[in-house]
């Protein structure tokens, strides 16, 4: 079996702020495949697009400090590696799609030139053949008269088009390794179901491994392989779609599943899951889930040791003491 693409391990991350450290990752480890999706779900402040930006080198240190860990691309350590190397590889071996498309554009150049930037600091075409490939590849994302688009402004587009732009850029080096963030954040209906279809016409045209950061467990069921849970900085769970779905093993994805509406059975109150996540500047001793856990049930061995993520069979894993009791017959 060939070597995992990208392999995160035991990766913590850590913010300064002014009331204290805030632990954002706490031993995160992963693998990804090539040419696999693999979504990373959970609530806002799980540590979903921390994780993200630490693997691109994205985070601004200070405040944000890598207290250990590894990540390594097709082999290659990319923390400590140095910025001018690390700009060799983002927008080449790796690419993102952003989750604000507005703030990642640069509202004073035009769309046509700003992809056109990626493709010649890449590569050794000239300034007509890279303004070329920036037009074709605004056509590859379906954007109409892609000619004409590129020589306007991100202001001049709407939300849909400037992700589809934001795509065309991500993909325009082949990238191994594709990394979307909320990609469909703010986006109505019709649009983020464009936008995810081109982020599978991008995978099949570049045969990238793409990471899906998201919030939104229909986006997962549709695009995904295999799944990544995240609560309080740390993965809580680990499966492939139609598992996690089907038999969900620890009691957080339990509740998120409990609190989307379904369309294969009568119309039901949804269940929400009770309370808040702990606070990252002092997080509880044991599990961090089990002040909003109902499968606790007054067991002191919740709050006083913290479960390892350990496997449960069938290249699964949890992190819960009594992920056995969620098992459906």
């Amino acid at each position: 079996m060939s070597e995992p693409l990208l392999v995160v391990d035991d990766l913590a991350v850590e913010f300064k702020t002014e009331d204290g450290i805030a632990r954002a990752l706490d031993g995160v480890s992963f693998e990804i495949n090539a040419g696999e999706t693999v979504a990373i779900v959970g609530e806002s402040g799980s540590g979903k697009s921390v994780t993200a930006l630490s693997v691109l080198g994205l985070l601004r240190q200070p405040p944000a400090s890598i207290v250990r860990g590894s990540v390594r691309l097709r082999g290659t350590e990319l923390l400590g590696m140095s910025r001018r190397k690390l700009g060799e590889i983002r927008g080449k071996d790796a690419a993102m799609v952003f989750q604000d498309p507005m703030t990642a554009l640069n509202p004073v150049h035009r769309i046509g030139k700003q992809i056109a930037e990626t493709v010649r600091l890449h590569s050794d075409l000239g300034k007509k053949e890279a303004m070329a490939r920036a037009v074709d590849l605004l056509g590859l994302v379906g954007m109409a008269q892609p000619a004409a688009r590129a020589r306007q402004y991100p202001h001049e587009f709407s939300g849909g088009m400037r992700q589809r732009a934001m795509i065309a850029m991500a993909i325009a080096n082949d990238p191994s390794l594709l990394i979307a963030d909320e990609p469909t954040t703010a986006l109505d209906v019709t649009i983020q179901a464009q936008v995810l279809n081109l982020l599978r016409t991008a995978q099949q045209e570049t045969g990238a491994a793409t990471v899906l950061i998201t919030h939104d467990l229909g986006v997962v069921a549709e695009m995904a392989e295999r799944v990544l849970v995240m609560y309080a900085g740390r993965i809580v769970e680990r499966a492939d779609v139609r598992s996690l779905f089907r038999s969900p093993r620890h009691p957080y994805t339990v509740g998120l599943l409990e609190s989307i509406p379904r369309l294969d059975s009568e119309a039901q109150a949804l269940t929400p899951i009770p309370g808040s996540p702990p606070s990252l500047l002092a997080p509880p001793p044991g599990c961090p889930f089990a002040p909003r856990c109902a499968l606790r049930k007054g067991r002191s061995r919740c709050v006083e040791e913290r479960p390892a993520l350990v496997s449960v069979g069938d290249g699964r894993a949890t992190a819960c003491h009594f992920s056995e009791e969620l098992v459906h017959v």
